[in-house]
Parts: C-alpha cells; structure tokens; sequence
C-alpha cells in the first residue's frame, strides 16, 4: 500500500496498522485424542474443546503460544507437509527425554546455526514433520560442534532431484543484487503465496530469516492436485 501524501509539503505519512495481539496456529488433523496427545507431550495444554455433527476442535497453549487442532467428519484429504510446525524450547534435551518416554522416534540432526543448542526431528499423528531446536548452547553441552546442515532441505532437495530436477537457477541474490548461480535445489514458499527456487544456502537463510515461510511441495499436492483428482483429470 502507497502512503498518502500530504497536500501541503508532498510529504509522505507512513500508515499506523493495528497491533497484532496473537497469532494461533491452525492445523487439520485425522484424530484429534491422538493428536492432542502428541502436543501435550511437547508442553502444550488443553484450554477448550468443541465438537459438532461435522467437526471437532481442541485449542491448546503453551505459555503464550497457540496451536488449534481441528478435525472434520468424513475426514478431509491431507496430504503430509515436509514441514508442519518449528518449535524453539529453552530444554530441548528435556523434551526429547520425554518424547523418547512415550515412544515417539525423535532423530536428532546436530546443531545448526540457527538452533545452537541442537535440533531434532519427529513426525506427527498424522505424518507431518515437526522440528523441535534450542537456539543458544547450553552450558552442560561442552564443547561446540561443527554445525549441521539443514538436514530437513537436504530430503527436499533429494525429492528433486528424483523427480527430474528444479527447472531453473537459484532466484536468490546476494545482499550487492548478484546472482547467485548455483542450481536450485529446493522451493519455498510463505503464507502471502510468493515461491522462489533457491540453492540449499539461500533456503536456510529464508527458513531463519522470513516468518512464515516453508518448503514447498509438489504443486500435485496442493490446490491444484486437488482441483484435478476432483474433475478426474
């Protein structure tokens, strides 16, 4: 949006928005017991809950953070997404003891630049990748490792590749404007609906640096996917 300027002096005067209160985010899930029992086991609590003919919701917190769980009958089709939710805690390596404790299967990937203090890797009910990282080192860890690639990319990429390969260069410059020229290897995409095709450096930096931003799937699996298996086609 433009800024209106002022008549007088040709000025510009930069618009006021609201302030954003909170932000809560919504996943549709198959079984909402077992997929409230999963984010319990991450520190969230249940703060209200609904059903309807059609429906169910179960709202969940986490000191000030949100996640509503929502489910539909008969169930809607989803696909799994390469990644679903990336939750920072302060004691990854107490959350992991607990995850380990009721089974779930947690890969730890290292330590990446942007998670310190180590990263892992588990699967929801309903075969979403959630990422769990502690950005800061921890005292009790000793001496840094050499950081870890993004390993979540890297299976990204891997997709890609089999499947043929990006159809074009990394679209990502450099702070100058350069080019970068190195393959693409994987494509983001945020919630405003832009997509860039990006070697695996400029997606880490994209992942870290721009909120709501994630790997993209095949297009197969999305609207489009959809829109066809429906007309048949």
């Amino acid at each position: 949006m433009k800024p209106d300027p002022l008549p007088a002096t040709g000025a510009y005067v930069v618009p006021m928005y609201p302030a954003v209160q909170s932000m809560v985010a919504v996943t549709y899930v198959r079984d909402i017991d077992a997929s409230r029992a999963f984010y319990q086991l991450l520190g969230f609590e249940e703060q209200y809950a609904g059903t309807a003919e059609t429906s169910a919701w179960s709202a969940l917190r986490h000191g000030s953070h949100s996640v509503l769980l929502t489910s539909t009958r008969p169930p809607l089709e989803i696909p799994r997404l390469p990644l679903l939710f990336y939750f920072f805690f302060d004691d990854l390596e107490a959350i992991l003891a607990r995850l380990d404790g009721a089974g779930v299967d947690v890969a730890r990937l290292g330590h990446a630049p942007h998670a310190l203090g180590g990263e892992a890797k588990v699967v929801d009910p309903d075969g979403n990748t959630v990422l769990i990282g502690q950005r800061e080192r921890d005292v009790r860890q000793g001496e840094a490792e050499e950081p870890s690639r993004f390993s979540l990319l890297r299976e990204a990429a891997e997709l890609v590749a089999a499947g043929g390969g990006a159809p074009t260069g990394c679209k990502v410059g450099d702070t100058r404007g350069q080019a970068c020229g190195a393959p693409a290897e994987v494509r983001l995409a945020d919630s405003a609906g832009t997509s860039v095709w990006a070697c695996i450096m400029h997606a880490e930096e994209i992942l870290v640096m721009v909120p709501g931003s994630f790997v993209a799937a095949d297009p197969d699996a999305g609207i489009a996917g959809f829109l066809n298996r429906r007309s048949g086609s």
